[in-house]
This record gives C-alpha cells, structure tokens and sequence, in this order.
C-alpha cells in the first residue's frame, strides 16, 4: 500500500499517516517506520512486525468492514502468484479515474503484487463490497505518470510529498512532478465487465457472536445485580 507505508507511505508508505490516523496500526508504528527512514533516503521494505501491520486492513476487510477503508482509498487487490498460481491479497491505496485504477509503488518494482501482474495481468480488485475485474497495465507516458501522481496527492499535497519524495531522487513539489514523474513504479488497472475470475477477501461474521455472548452476559449481570439492590 504506496501507500500503506503512508500507503500509502496503495499504500501503496504506510508507515504512514493513515496508518497514524487509525486504519490499521498505530501511533507507535509511525514513531517507528520515522526512525527506520531517518537514515535512509529511501523507504525500507518492509519485514517482520512492520509488514505484518502494513497488511492489517486485510483483517479489517474479512470482518465485513471493507467499507470503511474503501472511504479511504483502501482497496484489497487480488493477483495469481506467479510461481504458486494461487490467488495472493494485497491491501493497498488506489486512485480511481473513470475506469483506470491507479497504484503507487513504495519500493520499484520489487513487491510481490507487481511482479505478478508482470505475468499475469488479469486480477480482481476489492473496493468495500464490490469487486470488479480489472486488466493492469504499467504505466510508462510521463503525462500519465503525473496525472496519477496528482490524484494522490490532491487530498493532502504535503502530506504526500513527504511521502512520494521518499521514492525519488531529488525533492519532491508540484512544480518537478513533472520532470520526475519518470522515476515512479505506476500501475493502472483497467476495470473491464468480465466477471472476477479471482476471489476478493471473503468476510466472516464470526467475530460477531463472541461479542454478542459478552453483550448479553453484560445486560445480565446488570439486571442480575439490580435486582439484588432492591432485594
């Protein structure tokens, strides 16, 4: 997720603000990934406790809740390992214009996902509820380039370039988007109407009773405890 390392750092880094702001991890996470990058121009990948927290939403998406990190560009995208075959789930911050999903990578080309939409371009993305069949397509016209770019960082520019100037070499603004939109890992995902030949995150009510049961034997001991008052 860039911008789950906040990714975005979707998110792509989520180490991230969103991170920060509660979707996923924590405050001490983001006090970490700023000690892990102080010395580093670059964002570390990701290993251990740090990816282990960058793939929290998927959790967050088998409870039923997908749509409250759909409401934050938070997306489950599904793609076939290219050596296992089997479907793979990735958490991740995405843009949408029109029918083009938009990813930043945080770290080149080297995460998982995108090598295997390299080999096999058909996937199935996981937006709250809904999932689509989408076609992914790297993205290699600088125009395009930048016009991605500038739909991340069009909800918190500031916020972003911190972020995006991490993937880059030079500093990151508004006015050199252009001239190092080149040096950014863009994917685009082209929603087609074909049904998803893979699976999204199936999600599970079963968190539900244990919380019912606990719920029910509150309400029971208060009425327990009441009427022992007025005994």
């Amino acid at each position: 997720m860039l911008l789950i390392a906040r990714q975005v750092y979707g998110f792509t880094t989520h180490g991230q603000r969103f991170i920060k702001h509660g979707y996923g991890a924590s405050v001490i996470l983001d006090s970490m990934m700023e000690r892990m990058t102080t010395d580093n121009h670059f964002i570390p990948y990701p290993i251990g406790l740090v990816r282990l927290a960058l793939r929290s939403p998927l959790m967050v998406y088998r409870l039923g809740l997908g749509d409250v990190l759909s409401s934050a560009h938070i997306m489950v995208l599904t793609t076939r390992g290219r050596r296992s075959g089997q479907p793979r789930f990735t958490p991740i911050e995405f843009r949408r214009h029109g029918s083009k999903i938009y990813l930043i990578s945080g770290w080149g080309k080297r995460p998982d996902w995108y090598q295997n939409l390299l080999v096999d371009p058909l996937a199935t993305v996981q937006v709250g509820r809904q999932a689509y069949s989408v076609l992914a397509d790297p993205v290699t016209d600088p125009a395009e380039a930048v016009r991605a770019i500038t739909l991340f960082r069009r909800v918190a520019p500031g916020r972003y370039d911190a972020v995006l100037g991490r993937l880059v070499e030079g500093e990151m603004s508004a006015v050199r988007l252009p001239e190092l939109s080149g040096q950014f890992t863009i994917m685009k995902l082209n929603l087609i109407a074909d049904e998803p030949t893979l699976p999204g995150v199936e999600p599970t009510w079963m968190w539900v009773w244990p919380i019912l049961l606990v719920l029910f034997a509150g309400i029971g001991l208060g009425v327990y405890l009441a009427r022992s008052r007025h005994e």
